[in-house]
């Protein structure tokens, strides 16, 4: 009885206190996508190669209010939960709100995973203080709230209320993953889902026919997570020297400036290659629809690397998980040109299977990576999302994008870290 009453005890707070952050989660996520679709329309009438500059302006102001606004978000929400005990500042959600809408909304390359990790956090941080719930939780207990408001707010803003949960737990470490943190971040991610799906939209991400995996075209799914592997990892050599040429110009007296520079980069990106713009999950969704010439595909590859490289290396506020997927699918793209005709579903599994790879590669997140594409399209490409992410991670888990991922550690937080009128099962005789 006694070993029961400890286990009621700990799946009871968890599921109260995951399922209210994961709320705020979803509600973090529908604000941003509501700021990002106003700025967008804001921006409509500014020419395409100078809406990036307002943006990096926008955020620039914004640095002086909160330093945190800059960069996509990931690598502080890493350490806040690895070094801080989960601590975000709570002004950080409207700071990083209303920087990442202007950066993506005018036309910034970039993704939002960031964002959401960092307001997630920040909400739960906000719902920490509160009277009647931080008197049960110390300071392990709010380090994994953090990892729940960062669930709730991709799970909702990716539909992927299984693999949300996953990948806020799994890009903390190298190559680990804790039940502590994944089993109520999942909860959390599934109430942000749910909450999103009320409110806004249920829909999947992309929309793809349907197709059923075959043996014989397992080499071809191999051979799209190679590539798109490979390619991975030179977007993030690419960006990890923009982002050391961007140091280096803060110590010459450009700090806090570099946004700018950034959208200035960005906008010569877009004045030829204006698919390059924002998040990138328009053209993908084109690309799966229809097919474009091999030329065309790998110009828009290398302005997608740039443009990001630019926008997030130089402290714009946006993420790199949508614009890894936008590689891999630009990949598969470029492998079904030679390998199917462009009319069966085949064309569609070798994007999935580059898009898989591309984020196992890129996030280092190998097993979140296939869990949230089946979830963003469809139960009939999981066997090519499965591969592709295997044989991504395989490839690029050396080259982390997130330096400060934290390395392995098998006997990471050991039971006496844990409370132990939460954790301990046993009586004393």
């Amino acid at each position: 009885m006694e070993k029961m009453r400890y286990g009621n005890k700990y799946m009871m707070k968890w599921m109260f206190f995951a399922t209210l952050v994961g709320i705020g989660g979803g509600l973090s996520a529908l604000a941003l996508n509501a700021a990002i679709d106003a700025v967008t329309f804001l921006g409509v009438r500014v020419p395409i190669h100078l809406a990036p500059i307002i943006g990096g302006v926008i955020v620039t102001l914004l640095y002086k209010f909160d330093p945190d606004v800059f960069g996509s978000g990931s690598a502080k929400y890493i350490d806040s939960v690895n070094l801080y005990q989960g601590h975000v500042k709570r002004r950080t959600w409207i700071a990083k709100l209303i920087a990442s809408a202007s950066t993506i909304g005018f036309r910034g390359s970039g993704g939002v995973e960031g964002p959401m990790l960092l307001m997630g956090g920040s909400t739960a941080n906000f719902i920490s203080k509160w009277k009647r719930v931080s008197k049960w939780i110390d300071k392990e207990d709010h380090r994994i709230l953090t990892v729940c408001g960062a669930a709730g707010a991709i799970g909702a803003i990716f539909r992927s209320p299984l693999g949300g949960g996953i990948f806020a737990a799994e890009i903390l470490y190298k190559s680990s993953l804790h039940y502590s943190d994944v089993f109520p971040a999942i909860l959390s991610s599934s109430m942000g889902f749910i909450v999103y799906s009320t409110l806004g939209t249920s829909n999947p991400m992309f929309a793809m026919r349907d197709y059923v995996t075959t043996p014989t075209n397992v080499f071809y799914y191999i051979l799209a997570g190679i590539i798109a592997g490979y390619i991975s990892v030179l977007f993030m050599q690419l960006f990890h020297k923009v982002e050391y040429f961007g140091d280096w110009l803060n110590k010459h007296g450009l700090e806090g400036y570099l946004p700018i520079l950034g959208g200035i980069l960005t906008g010569f990106i877009l004045l030829y290659y204006p698919s390059a713009a924002g998040t990138g999950t328009d053209f993908i969704q084109s690309l799966i629809e229809h097919s474009y010439g091999t030329s065309f595909l790998i110009a828009i590859l290398i302005a997608k690397m740039l443009a990001t490289s630019f926008t997030v290396g130089f402290r714009g506020s946006a993420g790199l998980v949508i614009p890894a997927l936008f590689i891999g699918a630009v990949v598969g793209g470029i492998l079904s040109n030679y390998l199917v005709d462009g009319t069966n579903g085949l064309s569609n599994a070798l994007m999935v299977s580059g898009m898989t790879a591309s984020l196992a590669s890129v996030a280092n997140v190998p097993i979140a990576a296939p869990i949230m594409l089946i979830e963003m399209v469809g139960f009939q490409v999981g066997g090519s999302a499965v591969i592709g992410s295997v044989v991504g991670y395989i490839v690029g888990h050396r080259k982390v994008v997130y330096i400060n991922m934290r390395s392995d550690d098998p006997d990471f937080r050991v039971a006496k870290d844990f409370r132990k009128s939460d954790r301990y099962f046993e009586t004393k005789d």
